[in-house]
Parts: C-alpha cells; sequence; structure tokens
C-alpha cells in the first residue's frame, strides 16, 4: 500500500533548531533596531526562548480526527489530538518538536524572515509513531 498522490496536500514542516535570543518589541510588536556603523542590529533582552527552521514546502495526508473508533489510537485519547498526517517512512526529517502549517501561512517575528513566530502554525507534532512503510505524525492544533 503507498501514499496516493491525490490524497496529498500542500503543508509546510519546521524544525526546532534550538535556543534563540528573545529581541526587544515595541508597542506593536515590531523588533526594536539600533545602528551600529551603518548596520541595524537588534537589542536583545538576555533571554532565550526555542527557536524554529524556515518553514519547509512539503505533500502529505492530513485527515483530521474524530470519533469514537479513534478513542485510544496513539495511546492518546479524541481530546488529545486533531489530526494525524500519513506519509512514506523517511519522507521528511519531521520529529515531536517540529511545527506544521495547513490553512495558514508563517509569520515572522522580523524583517528578514528569519525568526519564525510558532503561534502562527496551526499544528505542534506530539507524537511520531512508525510502522514499516508509513509514518504516523499526531498533531495538536494550536489555539490563535
Amino acid at each position: 500500500m503507498r501514499v496516493l498522490a491525490r490524497n496529498r496536500q500542500k503543508l509546510k514542516y519546521a524544525l526546532q533548531v534550538g535556543e534563540v535570543p528573545v529581541y526587544q518589541t515595541d508597542e506593536d510588536g515590531n523588533i526594536i533596531y539600533e545602528d551600529i556603523n551603518g548596520v541595524k542590529v537588534p537589542i536583545e533582552t538576555g533571554e532565550y526562548e526555542i527557536g524554529y527552521s524556515k518553514p519547509v514546502d512539503f505533500m502529505a495526508n492530513i485527515a483530521m480526527s474524530g470519533g469514537e473508533a479513534e478513542a485510544q489510537e496513539f495511546g492518546l485519547s479524541v481530546s488529545d489530538y486533531n489530526a494525524v498526517i500519513v506519509c512514506n517512512k523517511g519522507a521528511f526529517p519531521i520529529t515531536e518538536t517540529s511545527l506544521i502549517w495547513h490553512k495558514s501561512e508563517p509569520v515572522y517575528k522580523d524583517t528578514e524572515q528569519t525568526i519564525v513566530e510558532p503561534n502562527s502554525a496551526d499544528y505542534r507534532v506530539i507524537k511520531v509513531s512508525e510502522s514499516l512503510n508509513f509514518v504516523k505524525y499526531v498533531l495538536k492544533r494550536i489555539e490563535k
């Protein structure tokens, strides 16, 4: 059995890359820059947060969860997750810390579009379940 190409939808994923500095922002949430020798440099607060890579396009099958038949699938109750992505094993480096965009577009915190706003994603991967040929990524909706 293979994943049918016609059932795939366009999605984006971003991988967790570690800690990134938090920058000072104005009242509108825009990063504040200072001019150092003609170069604009963001002002750091000294704090750090989890950072993500630039979102990557991919195609996969996504299904919304629900129903009593799935009540304990993956060891989770239906209320613990909102969607499942199914794709061929080894196709993508998605992990349990990754973000997924389905209907939304990624939003960036900076003008250079290098710092992803994690809350702009539609889903967070909460579990990865592999079989012989396939991988299921269990997704939890990010409240906006």
